[in-house]
């Protein structure tokens, strides 16, 4: 039995992530991780206030499609679902060693030049993580079916 991180952004790769982190757990946990942007630091005071709450609110929606659907593969492990401000590479590296994850699992879009063969989540994790990577291409769902 593992932990494992996964990424989550609602993209259909992110959702084969989190199906392919409750494998790798055999049974273990999985915690589900979805990173928002935080309110720009030039704001004033109220302004910052409202804007990190709509960016948390709209967040929460993202993270609360797949927490609280009838989700099949999430009855096979314990898990628990983060909500995590900051850029996504960060937040799951962060969650990865509060949480002593045996690994990471992220969906790839393969957007921009440099990440058109991870994705720019995915690259970073790839390069920055201590432990390992698993990243689900946008090819492999389009296999699948899913």
């Amino acid at each position: 039995m593992s932990t494992i991180v996964a990424g989550y952004d609602g993209s259909p790769s992110s959702r084969a992530a989190v199906a392919h982190a409750v494998t790798l757990a055999e049974g273990g946990r999985v915690v589900v991780v979805h990173a928002h942007e935080a309110a720009p630091e030039h704001l004033n005071a109220r302004w910052r206030e409202v804007l990190d709450a709509d960016h948390v609110d709209r967040a929460r929606a993202v993270l609360d499609e797949i927490l609280l659907a009838d989700n099949a593969d999430l009855g096979a492990v314990r898990w628990e679902g983060r909500l995590e401000p900051g850029e996504p590479a960060d937040a799951i590296l962060s969650v990865a060693a509060e949480i002593g994850a045996d690994a990471l699992v992220v969906g790839s879009h393969g957007y921009g030049p440099l990440a058109s063969l991870l994705g720019s989540v995915a690259h970073e994790l790839v390069r920055r993580a201590d432990r390992p990577v698993t990243v689900i291409p946008l090819g492999a769902v389009r296999r699948d079916g899913a």
